[in-house]
């Protein structure tokens, strides 16, 4: 596909975010290496388990998901059809698709994945982006794994969800309830 056949999404983020400068590339995953770092910290993805990156972009987290964890499987997510085909190419190139699954959907709608399907949820970038937090959220939440061995209190501290409105992670926020909400 040529670069004026993708889409706006994959065009900027593939290639008009480093200006065609690979040294300004560099400097930038330099920059995000230690970001997708910290959220895998999060993270011990074992033989059999499963990562979901919604959003998942250029394949950053889940990538690097794919070289710190030796077992598992990483599914690549995406609105983007061009970045999913992406992906998965590079996933090829690195011989690393028998452990790869692409598939396109939204932050707000992960129909397409079973309850209680996937053993982490990763996401960057991606919230500000989507108009439905809660519904993503909540998403998010459906799919994880529930079974014994992943105890929620380990699942909210990579993913609080709000028990109430006016609360976030333990916050009252209702002084800046107006910013929350969008």
């Amino acid at each position: 596909m040529t670069e004026s056949q993708r889409d706006m999404w994959s065009e900027w983020l593939l290639n008009r975010r480093f200006g065609g400068d690979p040294a300004r590339m560099n400097k930038m995953l330099g920059m995000l290496f230690p970001v997708r770092d910290k959220v895998l910290s999060h993270i011990d993805l074992k033989e059999d388990q499963t990562l979901l990156d919604v959003g998942c972009g250029d394949g950053l987290i889940a990538f690097g998901a794919l070289e710190n964890f030796d077992q598992g499987h990483v599914i690549f997510s995406d609105v983007s059809e061009d970045l999913l085909n992406h992906a998965e190419a590079l996933a090829h190139r690195m011989n690393v698709q028998d452990r790869c699954r692409f598939v396109r959907a939204s932050a707000e709608d992960l129909s397409l994945f079973d309850n209680n399907s996937v053993d982490a949820v990763t996401t960057r970038s991606v919230l500000i982006y989507v108009s439905a937090k809660e519904k993503a959220f909540e998403e998010f939440y459906r799919v994880l794994n529930q079974a014994e061995g992943c105890p929620s209190s380990s699942r909210s501290a990579v993913l609080p969800i709000p028990s109430r409105r006016d609360h976030f992670a333990g916050y009252d926020i209702t002084p800046v309830i107006h910013i929350a909400q969008k």
